[in-house]
């Protein structure tokens, strides 16, 4: 197998749940992708400053897909992005309104090339929640009004994350008929859904840094994922990998399935195979 760059989802693939990493096992097979030449390649539903945050060590020689897929950097080098307008977040609203579903919201998060924004009523243990997954987070009088209060802005997501009273089936079955066509809504876990421009997609950012890094067939890129922001980029390539812990359905669009899932390292351990290497012991452990 001829590997040029490796790309992983964090929440639920690469991170086991308490959003942590074995960074033992991680250095080590980190300096053997670089030693060969293979671009490592976080790509997350959550913010850059987070990714940046998790990854402090190695920031400078990884790439981050963040917001699936709307913004991109290489190191710390803006690369790609793409914005939504002030009539795409209005229109949303509008939508949750009318279908009833701001009834139903427990948290609302527009975010930024620089930052993610949310409104000042949010609970302090709400916002640090959501700290885990934006790190940059200010407080706002209005959302309504975040694009007038950040001028300089460029805004490029939203993030609901509804009460577990409703399932992943009512809350489509309301927005999928009211959504613009040109904004795409992706499930990112936890009863969130990620709402941005139809085009910023983790697949379409990988293609970008096809094209960046010179990597003609996807055959040569391997990626892991669990859930549904995870589709586009697990079907591009024939060395892609469902987590062990992800849904039947997941595992059905992937062309394999680790053998471990994400609370045992199964992204480093599927890793290591690909490299053809045996896990020192004194790393596995």
């Amino acid at each position: 197998m001829t590997v040029k760059m490796i790309v992983t989802d964090m929440d639920g693939t690469f991170l086991n749940n308490d959003h942590s990493f074995n960074k033992n096992l991680f250095s080590y097979a980190f300096a053997l992708m670089r030693a060969r030449g293979i671009k490592f390649v976080l790509a997350s539903g959550s913010s850059y400053p987070r990714l940046r945050r998790d990854f402090y060590e190695y920031k400078d020689h990884l790439t981050f897909i963040s917001q699936n897929g709307s913004v991109t950097h290489i190191g710390n080098r803006l690369i790609d992005y793409i914005p939504l307008t002030p009539h795409d977040l209005n229109t949303l609203l509008f939508v949750l309104h009318r279908t009833s579903l701001t009834d139903h919201i427990d948290q609302l998060v527009v975010s930024g090339v620089h930052g993610s924004y949310v409104d000042a009523s949010m609970s302090d243990q709400d916002f640090n929640r959501m700290k885990i997954f934006y790190e940059k987070i200010t407080r706002v009088p209005s959302l309504l009004n975040v694009f007038q209060t950040f001028p300089d802005e460029i805004f490029t997501k939203i993030t609901i994350c509804f009460s577990h009273d409703l399932s992943l089936k009512d809350i489509h079955s309301k927005l999928d008929n009211h959504l613009p066509a040109n904004l795409l809504m992706e499930n990112s876990g936890y009863n969130c859904e990620l709402i941005g421009n139809a085009l910023a997609t983790k697949r379409n950012a990988i293609q970008t840094l096809q094209t960046i890094y010179e990597i003609n067939d996807p055959n040569d890129i391997v990626t892991f994922g669990d859930n549904e922001n995870d589709l586009g980029m697990l079907a591009m390539t024939k060395n892609s990998f469902a987590m062990r812990n992800a849904a039947d359905h997941i595992k059905l669009q992937a062309h394999n399935t680790t053998q471990l899932d994400n609370n045992d390292d199964g992204v480093l351990e599927t890793i290591m195979n690909i490299l053809d290497m045996k896990l020192p012991l004194q790393i596995a452990q």
